[in-house]
């Protein structure tokens, strides 16, 4: 028919334009014990979240007493001020908090998301849980029992086996990022309630530490109510070590753990990568995506479509303010995974070789900067990026041009992050697998040694 469009459905559309996006204003207040209250208004519902945010992490503990920082955040509903596990449960319930307790390797943090109303009772109970905790000897006992019943049970799971030797080799030996943040086995069966009390007196203390606040609020309600409950918490923890992290080996490793019978392998290709303030973070982030970052990335068109040999192969850098992991991770069929070895590292290879089309730089660019904002949807996403802010030192308008930045990457950009970042050549390459059906094909890819190990002899 005349004057009738004809549609290419051989394409998908092109993406459509950014919508507006205005990262709210950070204000900032620094109290007189050294605590800092970073505050980011949003108005538009009755509700707010307040995490409270500590610099000391897995850094922060002794490696004789590895797990402590994890045990000790994961013991402060168990007990503290007046209330018991059950009384704090309790009234947590009936203010409909959402309360949230961790740690990583920088940061402990505890912190709830209520309504706007029921802040004061919230912030009531958080002081109880980090000022207070009681450390009951027995709920010590019992989580830390079930700590480790589940390192055990994720050991015979394949694909939590590989990312634990992940870790392992992707940095030097005795580097803390070489265990589980929670704790190895050997130490974590030592811990007990004195230790999880002096970790907590040494470090849950308020200088340094930032109150970071989103959703319903204000700078001065946050701060009176930080004065009020806090009162009295004075003190600066000792500062977290920093080791230096040097990539492991001078060449790519291949770690081969047997596996009898497997019809699939758990594949592993890393090495340490960059920390969270890297000047070319947003380069890294763009060619992340573009080779396994995003559902439509290389590597997944590669293994999963073209060769069918996974469901999903992805790739991802771990930043924190000391150099973190990159890591490409798929669960490949036995058959293609001595290929699929070669083709991760022919794929890292091209990122550094060759430009990138101007499609898969513009489809990257373009998703990260459009899935951004989801994150900043909930006060507790909004309270996220506060904390990063607060955490690695960036600027308060950090994230007013985060998506500019990330749109104005370049392919030149992209593939000297790659040939910066990536390094196919000193790689530690582990497999999870039949040894008996693997070996003599990934030794015949001549790219680097395979080291056949027992986890049980590696891992403590």
């Amino acid at each position: 028919m005349s004057g009738t469009t004809t549609l290419d459905r051989s394409r998908p559309p092109a993406p459509g334009p950014l919508r507006p996006f205005h990262f709210p204003g950070v204000q900032r207040r620094t109290l007189d014990n050294g605590l800092q209250v970073v505050v980011a208004e949003n108005h538009a519902f009755p509700v707010a979240t307040l995490d409270l945010v500590l610099p000391s992490g897995g850094l922060a503990e002794p490696e004789e007493r590895a797990g402590v920082a994890s045990l000790a955040a994961g013991l402060l509903e168990s007990g503290a001020g007046e209330m018991d596990a059950t009384r704090i449960a309790e009234a947590v319930d009936e203010l409909g908090l959402a309360l949230e307790t961790g740690i990583s390797w920088d940061t402990s943090l505890a912190g709830f998301t209520a309504l706007t109303s029921r802040l004061e009772a919230g912030m009531r109970i958080l002081a109880d849980l980090t000022l207070r905790p009681t450390f009951p000897r027995h709920e010590v006992e019992r989580i830390r029992d079930e700590r480790l019943a589940a390192l055990l049970q994720r050991r015979g799971d394949p694909s939590s086996l590989a990312d634990e030797l992940m870790a392992l080799f992707s940095f030097p030996e005795g580097h803390p990022f070489g265990r589980r943040l929670a704790g190895p086995q050997a130490t974590l069966a030592m811990l007990t309630r004195e230790d999880a009390a002096a970790y907590h007196a040494a470090h849950y203390l308020p200088g340094g530490a930032w109150l970071c606040a989103a959703g319903d609020v204000t700078l001065d309600g946050v701060s009176a109510l930080a004065e009020r409950f806090f009162a009295g918490w004075s003190g600066t923890p000792p500062a977290p070590r920093a080791p230096e992290t040097p990539v492991r080996y001078g060449e790519t490793t291949i770690i081969l753990a047997d596996r009898p019978g497997s019809v699939q392998s758990e594949v592993r290709v890393g090495h340490v990568g960059i920390p969270r303030t890297a000047d070319d973070y947003f380069a890294v982030t763009v060619m992340n995506a573009i080779l396994g970052g995003v559902f439509s990335s290389r590597l997944n068109l590669n293994l999963r479509e073209r060769l069918g040999y996974s469901y999903g192969v992805s790739s991802a850098f771990g930043m924190r303010k000391l150099p973190g992991t990159f890591t490409v991770s798929g669960a490949i069929q036995s058959e293609g995974t001595t290929h699929s070895v070669s083709e991760i590292l022919r794929d890292m290879r091209r990122m550094q070789d060759e430009p990138v089309s101007p499609d898969e730089l513009a489809d990257a660019a373009s998703y990260l900067a459009g899935t951004f904002p989801l994150a900043l949807q909930t006060t507790d996403g909004l309270a996220g990026k506060l904390t990063s802010l607060a955490v690695y030192g960036l600027p308060d308008d950090y994230y007013d041009t985060y998506r500019d930045r990330l749109m104005s990457v370049t392919a030149d950009e992209v593939r000297e992050a790659a040939r910066r970042r990536l390094l196919p050549d000193r790689a530690a390459v582990v497999v999870v697998g039949d040894a008996s059906q693997l070996r003599s094909g990934l030794e015949d890819l001549g790219v680097g040694p395979v080291l056949v190990v027992d986890p049980a002899d590696v891992l403590a």
